[in-house]
C-alpha cells in the first residue's frame, strides 16, 4: 500500500478499546504491511455468499459455524430457504441475529415479529425460538454470547430512539398449540439435545409483563457519531455485560483517516452490509473481514461522500475461523481491507 512515510506514521496502542491507556509513536515505515504469515492468528476476509450454509439446502440444519473462541462467543450463518421444523432454545448464550438480506418471521416464546434486511434481532438466553423466510431465501449473521447483551449508546437520547426504533416482539394469538413439536436444546459447543413435547411450545395467549426481551433494530436507525474535524472512533451501542462483546455502528460518517491501530484487548470484526459507498477495498455487500488482537491494522477511510452500511464487533475472545470458513476466505492486508498482495490471482 502506497502510504506517505516521510513525516513519520502514527501508530497507536490501546487497552480497552479506546477507554484505556494509549500510546502514540511515528514510525519511518508503515506498519501494517507484512509480506508473508504462517500460523492461525492472521487477519482474514470473506463474503458471505461464498460461505454455503447447511441449512440452505437442509431445514433440518441448523446454522454454521463460522468462527469459534474458548469463551464461548460464536460467529454463524444462516441462508435458511424453508421454515425452520423445530423449535430451539440456547442454553448458553444470548444471540444477536443481523439480516443481511431478505425477510425473516420470527416466533419466540416470549412473541413474533418480523424483521427486514438492516435488522438486528436479539433473542436472550433460554428463550426458544424459530424462524422462517417470508420472501423467497434470507442470509443472516448471528453473534452468540455467553453473557446477556442490551443496547447501552453513550447516552440515553440521541443515538438511539428507543420508543421509535427499538421493536419488541408481539403475541400472535393465532398460532395455534398443534400436536408434537421438537424442541432442540443448544450447548456453546455444539451439543444439542432433542425434547418432543406435545404441543407447540411458541402458542401464546397473553403478555403480562411490560417488558420484552426479544426486540428489533434497524442498523440504519443507529445515529453515526462523529467528533469534528477529525471523526474519533465510533460510539458502541450495544454489549455484553461481561464485556465480551461491544457493537459499533461503523457505517460512513465525517472525520478523517483513523490512525494506524494495535487493539490490545479485543479481535475486530467488521460487516460491511452495502453501499453505494465502500468501506475501502469491501465492495461486495456481505464482506466480512477478522482482525485479530494484537495485529497492527489501519483501516480504511469512513468518510465516504455517497454512503455505506457497515458494523463493527469487537470481542474479547480470540476468533478462529472454523475450516469451512477458512475455504471460503481469504488473507486480509489491513490497510484498506483488501486480498493481501501475496494471494497468487
Amino acid at each position: 500500500m502506497s502510504v506517505d512515510t516521510t513525516a513519520g506514521v502514527p501508530q497507536l496502542w490501546t487497552r480497552e478499546g479506546f477507554n484505556g491507556p494509549v500510546s502514540v509513536v511515528t514510525r519511518r515505515s508503515y506498519a501494517p504491511d507484512f509480506l508473508a504469515v504462517e500460523g492461525g492468528h492472521v487477519p482474514r476476509r470473506s463474503v458471505l455468499e461464498s460461505l454455503v450454509p447447511r441449512d440452505q439446502a437442509d431445514a433440518a440444519a441448523l446454522p454454521t459455524v463460522v468462527a469459534t473462541s474458548k469463551i464461548g462467543v460464536r460467529l454463524l450463518t444462516s441462508a435458511r430457504s424453508a421454515p425452520m421444523p423445530f423449535t430451539v432454545r440456547n442454553v448458553e448464550a444470548d444471540e444477536l441475529h443481523f439480516i443481511q438480506s431478505g425477510q425473516v418471521r420470527f416466533d419466540t416464546d416470549v412473541g413474533s415479529l418480523v424483521a427486514d434486511e438492516g435488522d438486528f434481532v436479539c433473542i436472550p438466553r433460554s428463550v426458544a425460538y424459530r424462524y422462517a423466510p417470508t420472501k423467497g431465501a434470507m442470509r443472516s449473521v448471528i453473534l452468540e454470547c455467553p453473557s446477556a447483551l442490551s443496547l447501552t449508546p453513550p447516552g440515553p437520547l440521541g443515538m438511539i430512539n428507543f420508543g421509535r426504533d427499538v421493536q419488541p416482539a408481539k403475541i400472535d394469538a393465532e398460532i395455534a398449540p398443534g400436536g408434537p413439536t421438537k424442541l432442540l436444546l443448544k450447548t456453546a459447543d455444539g451439543e444439542v439435545t432433542t425434547y418432543l413435547v406435545p404441543h407447540d411450545p411458541l402458542a401464546l395467549g397473553l403478555q403480562l409483563s411490560s417488558s420484552v426481551p426479544v426486540w428489533k433494530l434497524n442498523l440504519q436507525k443507529i445515529q453515526s457519531l462523529t467528533y469534528e474535524p477529525h471523526g474519533g472512533p465510533p460510539s458502541m451501542f450495544l454489549s455484553s455485560r461481561d464485556g465480551e462483546a461491544l457493537l459499533f455502528n461503523l457505517s460512513s460518517r465525517s472525520g478523517g483517516r483513523a490512525p494506524a491501530h494495535v487493539n490490545a484487548d479485543f479481535d475486530e470484526v467488521i460487516l460491511y452490509v452495502r453501499g453505494p459507498g465502500a468501506y475501502g477495498a469491501c465492495t461486495e455487500p456481505g464482506t466480512l473481514t477478522l482482525v485479530p488482537k494484537g495485529v497492527i491494522h489501519h483501516g480504511p477511510i469512513e468518510s465516504v461522500p455517497e454512503g455505506y452500511q457497515a458494523w463493527l464487533l469487537e470481542t474479547r475472545a480470540t476468533l478462529r475461523f472454523t475450516p469451512e470458513a477458512i475455504e471460503a476466505s481469504e488473507l486480509m492486508e489491513t490497510g484498506s481491507y483488501g486480498r493481501h498482495p501475496s494471494i497468487v490471482a
